[in-house]
């Protein structure tokens, strides 16, 4: 059997020496000798970077191959000495063993160092493609005069893959191109070019992380005065980079923004906006980002609006802005004394004139509507009715150039304080709250949706739209669109609390009004009406019974009027009581599911709330009517003078309720007197009756003849007269002589008779 040999020393694997340092670095150097000259023949193309950076990886990938060569070795050994150690005639002791696991395990170690060496150098020879770009610096002051120094930097860098560990690993090592912990300092830049002492505060900013194409501002103060020059140093990565940066100094410059004209009532008028620095776009970039122009303000800068006579149109004449700092937009306003296509806007500042020809586009803005639907809030018991308005910023761009950007446009076509308002189609009254909406801008092709609270309920109606460029108001007549999400008939009544007198009847108006579209047949029904009130449904124009309605889309609102019959006698609890009951309007479906007969229903108040249909609660509150009659069973008296009349009269209630304080009123000549027991009749029921004492008493001086009294009887129920109907009795007064005469003959006639009727008993007897 043959025994493996040491690599290094060519030792048997019996043998208990190891691999020594000084025999691997001698094969390292044969191995460089050897390999070096080929590796430059086959790089000559490459730079010098490139070709130190391929000599570093490759010693560094050697050195791993190495080591696991050696690993394998004293893998191998130990293996051995294991083997040899098992066996019967063993020479090899346990402490050579040990020795061999040992070294084993240290070329393991070895390996695995050399594994991470060889990304380390390969990481370390790639740091170039990590960069942080400066993308522009601006010198500025700020409002309270301190000079400031912006930097804006970006992670230019790219992920890198490490082709070499990669393959060592067996899977892909891909490094991330985010940067940690970036340092940022701004130095003075010295006549050597080199960096100086630090000239802002912060001394120094740190980035916590930039990732792959982030860009991020940094905000310092300079505390040295005069400074045109700086270096900002970058510090990240084991890198220091330092960048010169010349701080260019650029003219003032003020640019037109925008200038718009508008209407504000019959005047005109124009907007101009200005800005301090050039306005650029996203296709005139300035040539040199790094050159910043210097953050200065500008003083006293004079505005004047003129013709093309040079003559000065606008009013004020002058608009004098008294300072104007980098960056800063100033808005102005004036009213034009002439209606002109093209103007020029002068700015004067730092003794110097800058026109600028500004041709004014006629107006196109136009807004559109794009629907009108009236809807009912809620759909049961009170429900609001609403209209929901969509406009659209439809202006129309023809005067537009042809290569206009869409913000251009926008901003050429966006309408301001826009006053919408929604007016009745016969005397132009408001009809909607709130009276007016205020739309402050409306973008070019934007919408926007009002919604209002309609006071009157109306088919169509005008709507009236008003912004400054239009020189009237713009009114449109429109069609109202309905809408609800359910089929559902709104019951509404204006009167739908009443009272009613016992054997009368009660009229309720009803309105229904449908928002759907389509046709159909709805089922009237009354819930919870008391049993012994019957009732009918009438069209309110051809006073014929319905027990159904049906809509189309020409009539969608329909009158009709509910007849509540009260009979001759309820019962006394009903009465003066508020008695509740319910309208509904049902699609059949829903109307078949709660049955009911003769179009009345009664139900429980969670069921009646569960209903989809339209409903409506109505009151009525039962009276009974109040009727007394008095009767007196002999109104012809006769008396002789100095004597009283003594009568008596019977008092009954004959209506449908109870009475209280009834009063008694008696009607005589001046000179006669009268008692009445009781006069007042405290309480009288339904049907009852009581018996008055009435006592005329003539003077004692009378005359004789007839005389005429009246006896009535009056109560007040809810401050209401009620009386009866008057009864009139005659007296019939005679002297006393009168009397006598009288009272002679009557008793002679009777001794007549009775002589008679002697003589004629006497002569029968013959």
């Amino acid at each position: 059997m043959s025994q493996p040999f040491c690599i290094s020393c060519r030792a048997r694997a019996r043998s208990s020496r190891a691999c020594s340092p000084r025999s691997l670095c001698l094969l390292l150097l044969l191995a460089s000798v050897v390999l070096l000259p080929s590796l430059f023949a086959q790089e000559v193309a490459k730079t010098k970077e490139a070709q130190s950076r391929d000599i570093a990886i490759k010693r560094a990938r050697l050195e791993m191959e190495l080591a696991e060569n050696l690993m394998k070795e004293k893998q191998i050994e130990r293996d051995n000495l294991q083997a040899m150690m098992r066996e019967e005639n063993n020479i090899v002791t346990v402490s050579e063993v040990t020795r061999a696991e040992e070294e084993h395990k240290r070329a393991i170690a070895e390996w695995e160092q050399a594994k991470l060496n060889l990304q380390q150098v390969e990481l370390d020879s790639l740091k170039d493609a990590w960069h942080i770009t400066v993308e522009s610096t601006r010198l500025y002051e700020s409002r309270d005069g301190r000079e400031l120094f912006s930097i804006t930097l970006r992670n230019s860098s790219f992920p890198v893959t490490l082709t070499e560990s990669s393959k060592v690993l067996g899977r892909e090592v891909v490094v991330s191109a985010q940067v940690d912990d970036i340092f940022v300092s701004i130095k003075e830049a010295e006549a050597s070019g080199r960096s100086g002492a630090i000239i802002a505060e912060p001394y120094q900013r740190r980035i916590e992380t930039l990732k792959e194409g982030e860009v991020v501002t940094l905000e310092f103060e300079l505390i040295k005065e005069d400074v045109r020059s700086v270096i900002v140093e970058l510090d990240y990565l084991d890198i220091v980079d330092e960048r010169n940066i010349h701080l260019k100094q650029e003219d003032p410059y003020i640019s037109v923004v925008s200038a718009r004209r508008y209407k504000e009532g019959d005047r005109r008028r124009l907007e101009v906006i200005l800005t301090y620095g050039t306005v650029t776009s996203e296709d005139t970039a300035p040539a040199d980002t790094d050159a910043q122009q210097t953050a200065q303000e500008i003083n006293n800068v004079y505005v004047s609006i003129k013709d093309d006579t040079e003559a000065i149109i606008g009013y004020p004449y002058e608009h004098r802005i008294p300072t104007l700092k980098d960056g800063q937009e100033k808005l102005l306003d004036f009213e034009l004394r002439r209606n002109v296509d093209s103007l020029t806007v002068n700015l004067r500042y730092l003794e110097k004139d800058y026109p600028y020809k500004i041709h004014l586009e006629a107006d196109t803005r136009y807004i559109s509507i794009l629907s009108a639907k009236k809807f009912r809030v809620d759909s049961g018991t009170g429900g609001q009715m609403m209209v929901t308005l969509q406009l659209k910023n439809t202006s129309t761009t023809e005067a537009m150039p042809a290569n206009a950007t869409p913000e251009e446009i926008a901003a050429a076509n966006e309408i301001r304080s826009i006053y919408v308002s929604l007016l009745d189609v016969t005397d132009d009254t408001n009809i909607v709250k709130p009276y007016e909406a205020r739309i402050p801008v409306l973008g070019y092709n934007e919408t926007v949706a009002l919604t209002f609270q309609l006071q009157k309920d109306v088919e169509s109606l005008k709507v009236a739209l008003n912004y400054p460029e239009l020189t009237a108001p713009d009114r449109r007549l429109i069609y109202l669109q309905k809408e609800s999400a359910l089929d559902v008939v709104n019951v509404s009544s204006l009167r739908f609390s009443q009272e009613g007198n016992l054997g009368s009847s009660v009229r309720y108006d009803l309105t229904l009004d449908r928002l759907a579209e389509t046709e159909n047949t709805f089922q009237l029904r009354v819930l919870n009406l008391l049993d012994r009130l019957t009732f009918e449904f009438q069209d309110a124009a051809t006073q014929s019974r319905q027990s159904q309605v049906k809509f189309t889309q020409e009539q969608s609102k329909r009158n009709l009027q509910l007849i509540v019959y009260l009979p001759q006698e309820l019962d006394a609890a009903y009465l003066d009581s508020t008695l509740e009951f319910y309208v509904a309007v049902l699609d059949e479906a829903e109307a078949n599911a709660l049955g009911g007969v003769n179009n009345r229903l009664d139900l429980s108040p969670a069921r009646i709330a569960d209903i989809q249909g339209g409903i409506e609660r109505f009151e009525l509150i039962p009276k009974g009517v109040p009727e007394i009659e008095l009767f007196v069973p002999n109104a012809f008296q006769t008396i002789q003078v100095g004597q009283p009349v003594q009568l008596t009269a019977t008092l009954k209630n004959i209506g449908t309720r109870d009475l209280v304080d009834i009063r008694m009123v008696v009607e005589v000549n001046t000179e006669w007197n009268y008692t009445v027991s009781p006069e007042v009749i405290r309480a009288l029921k339904r049907n009852e009756e009581t018996e008055i004492q009435v006592t005329l008493n003539p003077p004692s001086d009378i005359s004789v003849g007839e005389y005429e009294a009246k006896v009535n009887a009056e109560v007040t129920v809810e401050n209401r007269k009620v009386e009866a109907r008057d009864r009139s009795i005659t007296v019939k007064v005679e002297s006393q002589t009168q009397l006598s005469v009288t009272t002679l003959l009557f008793v002679a006639l009777i001794l007549l008779v009775i002589g008679i009727a002697i003589v004629t008993i006497r002569i029968s007897r013959r």
